[in-house]
């Protein structure tokens, strides 16, 4: 309903359709109303003519009192095709002459339809007028059916005659009562109307085929010319012009829009050419912003390997700190020659904590290195359900000794994904790692994967202790932990596992979120393409972005 109320040629097409259709009903429906009533004219002027054959036809018979052959005229009139019934009645009603044998000799009721026409009043009329004489009725085994009833007067011939005188004083000797059958006729009138209705259909058909095709021409093709030029000039493109020649007020319209175009374009050629005069200017400002630029990142850039020198040296110098300390100890005890059992076990002692430190020393730099790593990697295809199961293989130890227990919830689909498998395998590492460190008392780890559209999602979700809203925020922040060694000993974790998670999932194109709720558990959510190629190239690496957070959920956008 809203097409039509915005479409004006559809509008005017269907208002001429309608107002045609009224016209053919109406012209129509008076035809036929005319074309029966004249047919029925005809049918009952035949009637009467078939009436005054039967009667001359039977009169010089009756006249000599020739009984039999009135009757073998009347029955062979009777038979014709159109007859239903003849009878004569004389003056008192009784059957003398009939097409139906077993009606001879019966007295008909005077109150009757066909009689009552004269003998309504105590004395019978001697004359009614013609249309008076006829009925039309219904009957069941003919149909419509016409009855006609014509007097039969007396005459002197009928009174002078010996054989059966009349009295002379008698007008009417009987009535002649011919029923002729209307099936033909309503057959001829079903047929015309129906042809009538028909042609009027067709003809309101044709004519509002062809007035569709005018309005088409003239109102729908130029208004839809004239739409099409204003959305291609209000999307920018001014050298649309309209040909439309036409004398009629569309014409007109279409003239003021081409003139319109003229002047738009002009002006903005006109602006174009004081836009040139302004880019050298431009060009040199672009210049000296593009140099200052340079300077600002590059200062950006050394004051970040400023702070992250500055880390590393502080990171690296409590492991090398204790390295010397338990060093000179041994020193010491090695200046005495008479090293006894006792202090054996000691030296071993401090020989294992100098081995550990300086491999947390090389666990740090290797780290560092991981997450200073922004390009590279062998990229190529393989299946993540087998990366997947090949980490929880590896890790199958940790869950046993802390009591976990694994379930997957793999998606029956292809599981096919471009990528470095031996990042991905780090990454998902470090989160299964991270739940299990976060179940003290055991507990569930869920693997999940499902696929949408051209990406893959992995959840791995824990039902540890959860993250605190006030740390979700810095999770992926280098060097940042919250995990706490023995007394007397540093954090027992360097803090850059999920960063180097970041870096990977990002060297991927893809997003990671966070879901934690304190005492009920942690959900990490990787989503990534399964074809980075196909993904927007990333900038250069050279400044780090930082994720986003906000109270329980954190995200990295690519």
């Amino acid at each position: 309903m809203k097409f039509l109320s915005r479409n004006l040629s559809i509008r005017l097409f269907l208002l001429l359709t309608g107002i045609l259709l009224v016209i053919f009903s109406i012209h129509t429906y008076t035809d036929i109303r005319h074309t029966s009533t004249l047919l029925n004219d005809d049918v009952y002027y035949f009637a009467d003519r078939a009436c005054e054959m039967i009667k001359r036809s039977t009169r010089y018979s009756m006249l000599l009192n020739r009984k039999e052959d009135v009757h073998e005229t009347i029955r062979a009139i009777g038979a014709q095709p159109g007859f239903v019934g003849i009878n004569i009645y004389n003056k008192g009603g009784e059957t003398i002459f009939s097409t139906d044998s077993t009606s001879v000799g019966r007295t008909v009721d005077m109150k009757a339809e066909a009689c009552v026409i004269c003998h309504a009043e105590d004395e019978p009329l001697s004359s009614v007028p013609d249309k008076s004489t006829m009925r039309v009725y219904q009957s069941e085994e003919q149909g419509h059916v016409l009855g006609l009833i014509h007097p039969i007067r007396n005459e002197p011939a009928c009174y002078e005659a010996e054989c059966h005188a009349h009295d002379p004083e008698a007008t009417v000797l009987g009535v002649l009562d011919v029923k002729m059958s209307l099936a033909s006729v309503d057959e001829r009138l079903a047929s015309m109307r129906t042809t009538m209705i028909f042609s009027s259909l067709g003809a309101t058909l044709l004519i509002s085929t062809l007035l569709g095709l005018f309005i088409y021409r003239v109102v729908r093709r130029p208004i839809g010319e004239l739409i099409r030029g204003m959305n291609t000039i209000s999307s920018g493109d001014l050298s649309t012009r309209l040909a439309i020649h036409s004398t009629t007020e569309i014409g007109e319209l279409a003239q003021s829009f081409n003139k319109m175009a003229d002047d738009l374009q002009k002006a903005r050629k006109e602006l174009r050419e004081w836009a040139r005069t302004l880019e050298d200017r431009v060009a040199s400002k672009t210049k000296e912003l593009k140099d200052m630029q340079n300077q600002i990142v590059q200062m950006e850039k050394m004051a970040s390997l400023g702070k992250l020198s500055a880390s590393v040296a502080h990171e690296i110098n409590n492991p090398l700190f204790g390295i010397l300390t338990y060093a000179k100890l041994i020193l010491r005890e090695l200046e005495h020659s008479n090293i006894d059992d006792k202090a054996t076990p000691m030296i071993r002692d401090h020989l294992t904590i100098i081995q550990k430190e300086s491999s947390r020393c090389g666990d740090i730099v290797k780290n560092l290195l991981d997450f200073a790593r922004y390009s590279g990697g062998q990229f190529a295809s393989h299946h993540l359900h087998a990366i997947l199961d090949q980490t929880l293989t590896l890790l199958s130890h940790h869950f046993e000794m802390q009591q976990i227990a694994i379930e997957k919830k793999y998606m029956k689909e292809n599981d096919e994904i471009i990528c470095d498998a031996n990042q991905c395998q780090q990454a998902f590492i470090a989160m299964c790692m991270n739940a299990v460190e976060s179940m003290h008392d055991g507990g569930t780890l869920t693997v999940q994967t499902n696929f949408e559209d051209e990406n893959i999602i992995v959840k791995i979700t824990d039902t540890g202790i959860g993250i605190p809203e006030d740390v979700l925020p810095r999770i992926f922040e280098p060097f940042f932990t919250t995990k706490k060694g023995k007394e007397g000993e540093t954090a027992a974790g360097l803090g850059l596992g999920l960063s180097v998670v970041y870096g990977i999932v990002q060297r991927h194109h893809g997003i990671i979120l966070v879901d934690s709720t304190l005492g009920k558990g942690t959900t990490f959510t990787i989503r990534m393409p399964r074809n980075p190629a196909k993904e927007q190239s990333e900038e250069n690496h050279s400044t780090r972005e930082e994720p986003s957070t906000s109270a329980n959920t954190r995200e990295l956008d690519r």
